[in-house]
């Protein structure tokens, strides 16, 4: 008994110095049902997120520079790795989010449910962190637990789940909150030193994974507020490492953002007092956005200005802006709460409310994901008031703000689980935008865009089209609608487009490799290989235009120039099957025998179903006699693809120097059926004929000679007098 007397004492001195140290200490032994916020948090989490596990990436809309056309994560060692920590990835630095990506694909290739799944599990723990973090540092479970559940809940946070490419955001604030976490024992328990020092760590990896975290030493310095009710030097000095390292993180950002151009000047389009208006009606935006999260999309664009004049809503925000500070700081007992909550709110909204524009969107909800908290930090203090009757209100109150409360719970996780939908696909998406925004060129472009890559090149067209109309010197629509109609085969429809592309924008390297594609397959290889030279000193990177030159240098029989094109794209894509299998041609063509053949075994064991490969490889094994082996090849190059006429010839070559006569003459029949005007299968047919005294050889040589063999009037002349 003495013991147990011991044991509750001590408990009991515990709790008196957590209260003491507690900014918010509780007032109410804690219930048993508190035990069961996570769990129902987590729950209702899984299931409002769950349908975006079956959705796909979305082509054409950051999915394809962040994962399916990016290299880097395709192979796991230690190039690479200095390559994702010491680069910007689509004119971010976020080295710990692309890791995230290389560790899936090294594990799952390119399974979108692999890459969904992260995303799902890292926005349940940050929900079950926000309610950590809230606990601790409030004292009120209740706070923590409402905050935590419309966090995780609200469909303005669909878009930093549900797309694959905002892995950043879902990252970035999982080692943010726990830098919080870490922050808030530190004010707390006293644990100074160790806890401030988390805090840090986790700060670092927080910008590691997204630059929007360099907020984080601010939101200190509001819970240093929060927690003392005032700030003093001694408080602030702890966060100098913090302040260094954010404007290190915030300076790499901007300049990281003006490497690709993605910082615009608005002055052309708004003046200054306008560009006041616009900040406060984003901010004002993604406040109202908490209670009326309706007609979503993935893309809000600028206003369209009437008569010089923006929509009026964006004049009503700046004195709506106003009027809520004004009524914060006359909110009487609660003001305090309101002022950390919408504080928090504001500093970690700030970064991208278009102060420094940055895209093409003057809002983005995935831009409310971390700041949400800060509302919704409001929204539970307000429910603790009442629950813990903080104010003496009526029962019949409290029970209207209880269903309130399951209304909105109602609510959100209804329009969540439908916004999920959204996410499916780019088409889907793309169209939704479409339904929200009809004149606007750009969301035509994107689903047409996606179209194009999904092999519906007519609908695709359609999208090209309407873009064009909406806005006449669109040079990106011109220029994807040019590779359409060369698609098509319509090549001097595909010219009149690149052309005007180029014309009004002639700093646009994509335009002149694809005109250079143009001028290539009608022989113009001239004018073809100009534009690669253009393309290449506006872009000294640019793979495709290296490989196409290259291409057209093994048409014109410039082989060691095409060797160097092919080489250089392959340091750049090393996984490249394509200028490997080129590659191998220029070598091969230079005899350079055992190189080619390397090169043909590498393009065949990155893609085994690479026929054209097999093809490659068995010239190659016919140039140096290894007729078995060349045969082995193109029989797998048939099967593979039974319409390559190639392939038959080239089989026919082997057979015949094997001294299979006949089978070597239908390999030449198929050849000559597939393409009628085979001047090659033509000449070596009359060979074959010719060995097993067919009369018909004569006739195959003049067939030859009509279609351009060179060597078939010769021939002619010595056996067909």
């Amino acid at each position: 008994m003495a013991t147990q007397k011991v044991k509750k004492q001590v408990s009991g001195l515990t709790k008196k110095q957590f209260n003491k140290n507690s900014p918010h200490p509780l007032k109410q032994k804690p219930r048993d049902y508190f035990r069961f916020f996570i769990p129902f948090i987590i729950i209702i989490t899984a299931i409002v997120f769950a349908n975006t596990l079956g959705n796909g990436f979305v082509d054409n809309w950051d999915d394809n520079g962040y994962v399916l056309n990016n290299e880097i994560i395709k192979q796991l060692n230690w190039k690479n790795l200095k390559e994702i920590f010491s680069s910007f990835c689509i004119g971010i630095y976020h080295p710990l989010t692309i890791l995230s990506y290389t560790i899936e694909y090294k594990l799952f290739g390119l399974n979108p449910f692999s890459f969904h799944i992260t995303n799902y599990i890292l926005h349940i723990l940050n929900a079950i962190l926000v309610y950590l973090f809230l606990k601790r540092f409030t004292g009120k479970p209740w706070v923590a637990a409402i905050t935590s559940l419309f966090f995780a809940i609200h469909p303005m946070h669909v878009e930093s789940v549900a797309w694959i490419s905002e892995r950043k955001d879902v990252l970035y604030t999982f080692f943010f909150l726990l830098s919080l976490n870490s922050y808030s024992k530190y004010l707390i328990t006293g644990e100074k030193i160790t806890s401030l020092i988390w805090s840090f760590i986790w700060f670092f990896l927080s910008l590691m994974s997204k630059s929007a975290a360099v907020c984080l030493p601010l939101v200190l310095v509001l819970m240093d507020y929060y927690h003392h009710k005032k700030l003093t030097w001694k408080i602030l000095i702890p966060k100098i490492p913090f302040f260094l390292l954010a404007l290190f993180f915030g300076i790499l950002a901007v300049s990281s953002q003006r490497s690709v151009g993605a910082i615009y000047d608005l002055t052309p389009l708004f003046s200054i007092i306008e560009r006041v208006f616009l900040v406060s009606y984003s901010t004002v935006y993604y406040i109202f956005k908490v209670f009326a999260p309706f007609n979503l999309s993935t893309l809000h664009f600028y206003p369209v200005k009437s008569g010089g004049m923006l929509p009026i809503e964006y004049y009503l925000a700046l004195p709506a802006l106003l009027l809520l500070i004004w009524g914060v700081f006359k909110s009487g007992s609660f003001k305090h709460e309101l002022i950390f909550g919408l504080l928090f709110y504001f500093v970690t909204i700030a970064m991208v409310l278009q102060i420094i524009p940055a895209g093409r969107a003057i809002v983005s909800e995935r831009y409310s994901y971390v700041p949400y908290i800060g509302i919704f930090f409001i929204f539970g203090q307000f429910f603790s008031y009442i629950k813990d009757k903080k104010f003496s209100f009526s029962s019949r109150i409290k029970s209207i703000v209880s269903i309130v409360l399951i209304v909105l719970t109602v609510l959100y996780s209804f329009l969540t689980y439908e916004r999920n939908k959204v996410w499916k696909n780019g088409i889907v998406l793309f169209t939704d935008v479409i339904e929200k925004y009809p004149d606007q060129e750009f969301a035509w472009l994107a689903r047409g865009n996606t179209k194009n890559g999904e092999g519906d090149f007519d609908g695709a067209l359609a999208d090209y089209n309407k873009a064009i109309r909406l806005n006449p010197d669109y040079s990106e629509a011109l220029n994807n609608r040019a590779y359409i109609k060369e698609g098509k085969g319509d090549f001097d429809g595909a010219l009149a487009d690149y052309n005007k592309a180029i014309q009004l924008n002639p700093d646009y390297p994509e335009a002149f490799n694809n005109r250079g594609n143009v001028y290539n397959k009608i022989n113009k290889f001239d004018s073809a290989l100009a534009d690669y030279n253009i393309a290449i000193k506006m872009k000294p990177d640019y793979t495709d235009a290296f490989y196409n030159r290259g291409n057209v240098y093994n048409k014109i029989n410039k082989f060691d120039s095409a060797l160097a094109d092919f080489t250089i794209t392959i340091q750049m894509k090393p996984d490249f099957p394509d200028a490997l299998n080129d590659r191998g041609i220029s070598l091969l063509n230079l005899n350079r025998m055992d190189e080619s053949l390397r090169d043909f075994n590498k393009a065949i064991e990155l893609n085994p179903q690479y026929a054209e490969a097999y093809n490659n490889r068995g010239n190659v094994y016919n140039k140096i006699n290894k007729f078995d082996s060349a045969l082995a090849d193109f029989t797998i190059a048939i099967k593979m693809k039974p319409d390559f006429p190639e392939a038959f010839y080239n089989r026919g070559i082997s057979l015949a120097n094997l001294n299979r006569m006949d089978e070597s003459l239908r390999d030449f029949n198929k050849a000559i059926e597939l393409n009628p005007q085979y001047a090659d299968a033509y000449f070596n047919r009359g060979i074959a004929k010719f060995n097993l005294n067919d009369t018909g050889a004569c006739n195959d040589w003049l067939l030859a000679q009509q279609y351009g063999h060179p060597q078939a009037a010769a021939v002619l002349q010595a056996y067909c007098k």
